[in-house]
């Protein structure tokens, strides 16, 4: 009976090989070329092993074959691969030889499964010995590590040498020596040098952020690829993994086997998703509906009226996120030297100034977009981790926040309650679009290409208009100074501003609330954003060119005067290029025109005025958020220096009365509240230490 049944399965598997066999000989594109014949034509000359085989040419030419390999890919995938190795034989024997006396074989690879696509977290027991697709995020990477395939081993009483196939990825030695005249159960060695092994690597997948459910952890899987599909995928990638489900028995140390299995995905292929292309499905329909509202005249108001509608006012802070949703274009110069895209804005506002919805509305409206609380986030979670896996041992790399939402948006809440140390950790991220990681032997650098958008309270509760910038914003100037854009929320009464707002928020929790409609839906939008970062690269015209350049020069030519502060740098004028871009993208231009350029100029000078002035003189001065000290406080501070060197050699210890050095300053023209602020931050930064007596100072 047993052999019945194994004749039965050899021509079963011999019917499957002749049906791969012809699929690849004679499957013929629209054209008429003979896409697999030449494909496979082309290994040896490559120094190929595998064919990547399209799932959907494989069902329009043998349905039935298609829907085999999905219910027995045990059965159809060796079988598919021995085709391979047939035609590649007739092509070139000597080529076969020496893979195979390499160690290696030859593998069909399928990829978009689109039957067998599965939902991460619908994966069910039913499941379990099929061909399956699940897409995902690729959280986690072990290291290469060569797997014993087939292992020769040597009886140490006979010196005889005996084959044995690992199956399942057990080590298996054998049980007697086959020699007839030793027969012995052991013991036998492994022979290193003559035993086969292949590149074994672990994955760990997760679902995308932006199909979890809400209020749901996010699910993940383990995935074993094999061969040349190790080091496919990096930490951070969007992947479709085809593969085999295999289930493998649960184990307690104390209660032995479970009746529990847990379940992973033995790779078939590994389909790297386009990162410039959010994986957005956009259908013809759609496309010409985006075009045709791309020719709408106020196509720029709509978007910006679309975004968080039910937040009344904002409308500069709205743009901004538009432009940051959009993007700009990434370049790499002909020396290596790469500058940035993406936007990053910053939200300095009172409380209860809606900057949170902002965020996450704007975490939903991203193609690829995620939101996270600065006070819940660490160093680790939001860039990268180096954890031990718990099957191996081994030390694995975990991608972190920033580098999920590569290519995408990362919106950042409440990122002045961040400890100093985990902040320290987003400014590569921040300027050079990558994060890392050198930790417990693990060396790497990841891709971190993301827009920024973050919200911070002022340090002092309320936004105090007459202190400057940095001294309002408890953030390093390392970290504000990579902002493209910052805007103030302040909250201030203003009865008919106060009115219209009243009137909007009542009418939210009335039936007039159906009113508020986006001019554009989120889903369209969102599909709009995705046809536009994937389909346009604009480059400056000579005209816009000449209108950044302009403001640029004459903003500039402010701080010419030496005793004017410098009003902006060359990185204002790299994020102009960035906006222009991304205001282009919205009108779905491939050409930068003035008009994008004057909207972008406008934009700029609306930040720079809150956040680019010195509160004391009322000029502007961009070192408030550069340097975090605007040219007079340094000027005043080197006067109290000055004061202060004079007057040590009056004493004899070097103290100094702080009240004699603020008299001294107040003599040369300067306020008392200053020259006391002036102090303060010395003693701060430690160019000042103060004495046991109370009163006196002595510079370090």
């Amino acid at each position: 009976m047993t052999n019945e049944i194994a004749t039965e399965k050899s021509d079963e598997q011999t019917d499957i090989f002749q049906r791969f066999l012809d699929f690849f000989k004679s499957y013929r594109t629209e054209s008429g070329a003979l896409k697999y014949r030449e494909m496979i034509q082309r290994l040896p000359v490559t120094g190929g092993r595998s064919v990547i085989v399209d799932f959907n040419e494989l069902l329009a030419h043998d349905p039935q074959l298609a829907r085999q390999i999905i219910d027995e890919p045990e059965n159809c995938l060796k079988p598919a691969s021995d085709a391979v190795k047939s035609i590649v034989d007739l092509e070139d024997r000597d080529y076969v030889t020496k893979i195979i006396e390499s160690g290696f074989e030859f593998k069909a690879r399928l990829r978009n499964v689109s039957t067998g696509e599965v939902k991460l977290r619908m994966i069910r027991a039913g499941h379990i010995g099929k061909l399956i697709m699940v897409r995902g995020i690729v959280t986690r990477v072990s290291e290469v590590k060569p797997q014993l395939v087939v292992g020769i081993f040597e009886c140490i009483a006979c010196g005889e040498k005996i084959e044995i196939p690992q199956v399942e990825g057990r080590y298996t030695p054998p049980s007697r020596c086959t020699n007839p005249k030793c027969g012995r159960e052991g013991p036998f060695i492994l022979v290193v040098e003559d035993s086969k092994f292949v590149d074994w690597q672990k994955l760990r997948i997760q679902e995308m952020p932006e199909e979890l459910p809400p209020g749901q952890m996010p699910r993940s899987i383990d995935i074993i690829v094999k061969d040349d599909l190790v080091d496919t995928a990096r930490p951070g990638d969007r992947v479709a993994m085809i593969g085999v489900l295999i289930s493998v028995q649960d184990f307690a140390p104390r209660r032995g086997r479970l009746t529990t299995f847990r379940t992973f995905i033995d790779a078939n292929y590994v389909d790297t998703m386009d990162k410039e292309s959010e994986k957005v499905e956009i259908t013809p329909e759609e496309e010409r509906v985006i075009v045709d509202l791309a020719r709408d005249e106020w196509i720029y108001q709509k978007i910006v009226k679309s975004i968080a509608p039910s937040i009344y006012g904002l409308e500069d802070i709205k743009e901004a996120i538009a432009l940051a949703l959009f993007g700009g274009v990434p370049k790499t110069l002909p020396d290596g030297v790469k500058i940035r895209g993406e936007i990053n804005v910053l939200l300095v506002g009172d409380p209860g100034t809606a900057k949170s919805q902002l965020l996450m509305y704007t975490a939903e409206l991203a193609p690829r977009g995620l939101y996270t609380s600065g006070k819940g986030s660490t160093a680790a979670g939001l860039t990268a981790a180096v954890l031990r896996d718990s099957d191996t041992g081994d030390m694995t790399l975990e991608a972190g926040a920033l580098v999920l939402a590569d290519r995408g948006v990362a919106c950042v809440d409440e990122f002045d309650k961040m400890n100093p140390q985990d902040r320290v950790a987003i400014h590569q991220a921040m300027e050079q679009q990558t994060i890392s990681i050198a930790k417990a032997g693990i060396v790497a650098t990841l891709n971190a290409r993301t827009a920024i958008l973050a919200a911070a309270n002022p340090a002092f509760g309320r936004y105090n208009s007459y202190k400057n910038p940095a001294e309002n914003i408890s953030l390093p100037v390392t970290v504000l100074s990579r902002f493209d854009l910052i805007f103030v929320i302040m909250d201030k009464p203003e009865s008919e501003r106060d009115k219209r707002m009243a009137e909007h928020v009542l009418s939210l929790h009335s039936s007039k609330g159906v009113a508020l409609e986006a001019p554009i839906f989120p889903q369209l939008l969102k599909k709009y954003i995705s046809y536009a970062k994937r389909n346009f690269t604009p480059t400056l015209t000579p005209e816009a060119s000449r209108k950044i350049q302009e403001f640029y020069l004459e903003t500039r030519a402010m701080g010419e005067n030496p005793e004017s502060p410098v009003p902006i740098t060359a990185r204002q004028l790299e994020a102009l290029v960035r906006l222009a871009e991304a205001r282009a993208k919205m009108g779905l231009k491939k050409e930068i025109t003035v008009e994008d350029a004057d909207a972008v100029i406008r934009l700029m000078s609306a930040s720079l005025k809150q956040v680019g002035i010195d509160r004391e003189t009322g000029r502007s001065d961009i070192d408030t958020i550069m340097v975090g000290r605007t040219k007079s406080q340094r000027e005043r501070i080197d006067l109290i220096l000055r004061i202060v060197n004079e007057l040590s050699g009056t004493s004899k210890e070097g103290f100094i009365p702080v009240q004699k050095i603020i008299d001294a300053a107040i003599s040369q023209g300067v306020e008392e509240q200053y020259a006391k602020d002036a102090v303060d931050k010395l003693l701060k930064e430690g160019i000042l230490f103060s004495s046991s007596k109370p009163g006196f100072v002595k510079k370090v």
